[in-house]
């Protein structure tokens, strides 16, 4: 297979079991967590009660799905045995094979939400990040170099999650950690707080890849709306937006010149018209604010970002032909219920036509570059 073929998805998920928050935990931890009878046994689990503090904070008639049999049966209903096998490491090959794709990197469910879950105590954060990269690290393993798992690190203690990236990566073998865009503890991503983990993750040569959710409890820039619905229009590409802007103009990128980034999940359309913006108050307003910045705002991101389109993301070409297919990815989503399974990697090359080398490009050489993966070998080693 040569790489013009090749397909590196560079945002898929796992489905956490149900004894992660639980058994999956420190000892020291596990009197804290118990199930959230409000959302029945089996999402109970996956969003616990921490504290006594819920870490689901999706819309009344989310709630009331999930209390169901639906929210499990949709899933055997449209990825049959594979789902029936409980996403385990052999069936999530077997649905790398069905979708054509060769690698993939892996990102949490319900980690999602709960390990990052704005109103619990810093240290059970850390303790519940510990618990799925454990997981996750004895996930992939079983995974013949084809699944890529990221840890997740949530900021309400920057100190604390730190020492535990650098825990997970020596002994689980992270290369890759989960950030949300969200503020948590008052602070917003760029705060300086959060330097200690920018510099590990420079140091470890390590990226940092943004993924927003709708479903637990965080702030969010659609906190004024009640329905899924809304919500979930504003959650992803507005926090995207927001920590990108932040990033750039309150200095990170300066402070942290070898930090790698990647955005997901949140479309790709938004990110033409956002740098040319940012670009024009840079010309605008920076000589005065920030005569300090080196670069414009699109420099910045053509030096540390990779965005990541999906399968049905109309304006992917345009944003590639904007911002080059050296910072552009394809993520299938599989197995969230946007995923155009098992067609995702069909349907976007007849929606985006790319010529060959852009495609390699998007399809396997960007994601590569994003994750340290050697391009001629194809494998995580």
């Amino acid at each position: 297979m040569t790489t013009d073929t090749r397909v590196f998805d560079a945002d898929g998920h796992v489905i956490e079991p149900t004894d992660l928050y639980f058994g999956g935990l420190d000892p020291a931890f596990r009197e804290r967590v118990e199930v959230d009878r409000s959302l029945g046994e089996h999402h109970g689990r996956l969003f616990p009660l921490v504290d006594g503090t819920p870490t689901f904070g999706g819309s009344d008639w989310m709630r009331d799905y999930l209390r169901t049999d639906e929210g499990k049966q949709i899933l055997v209903d449209r990825f049959g045995d594979i789902a029936e096998a409980g996403f385990d490491p052999p069936a999530m090959l077997r649905a790398l094979d069905a979708q054509g794709i060769e690698i993939a990197a892996l990102f949490p469910s319900f980690s999602l939400h709960v390990p990052y879950t704005a109103q619990v105590a810093p240290d059970i954060a850390v303790a519940l990040a510990r618990a799925y990269n454990r997981w996750a690290g004895g996930f992939t393993a079983d995974g013949d170099g084809r699944l890529l798992g990221v840890a997740v690190a949530p900021l309400h203690d920057p100190t604390g999650i730190a020492a535990e990236i650098r825990r997970t990566v020596e002994h689980e073998g992270a290369r890759a950690v989960m950030v949300r865009p969200n503020p948590v503890q008052g602070r917003p991503l760029h705060d300086p707080a959060n330097d200690v983990v920018f510099s590990l993750l420079e140091d470890l040569g390590i990226p940092m890849l943004l993924h927003e959710g709708r479903g637990g409890r965080h702030h969010f820039a659609g906190d004024r709306f009640d329905t899924w619905y809304a919500t979930h229009v504003v959650s992803h590409p507005f926090e995207m937006m927001l920590a990108l802007l932040g990033l750039i103009v309150e200095g990170v990128f300066d402070r942290h010149p070898g930090l790698r980034v990647g955005i997901l999940e949140s479309g790709t359309g938004w990110l033409p018209w956002w740098l040319h913006r940012m670009d024009e108050h840079h010309e605008q307003f920076g000589r005065q604010e920030r005569p300090d910045m080196p670069m414009t705002p699109s420099d910045y991101f053509a030096r540390h970002c990779v965005i990541s389109s999906d399968s049905d993301d109309t304006f992917a070409a345009s944003t590639i032909a904007a911002v080059g297919a050296d910072h552009v990815t394809w993520s299938s989503d599989f197995p969230h219920l946007e995923a155009k399974w098992p067609d995702g990697v069909a349907v976007f090359d007849a929606l985006t036509a790319l010529d060959p080398e852009p495609r390699a490009s998007v399809m396997w050489h960007t994601p590569c570059r994003l994750y340290g993966v050697d391009p001629m070998v194809g494998r995580w080693t």
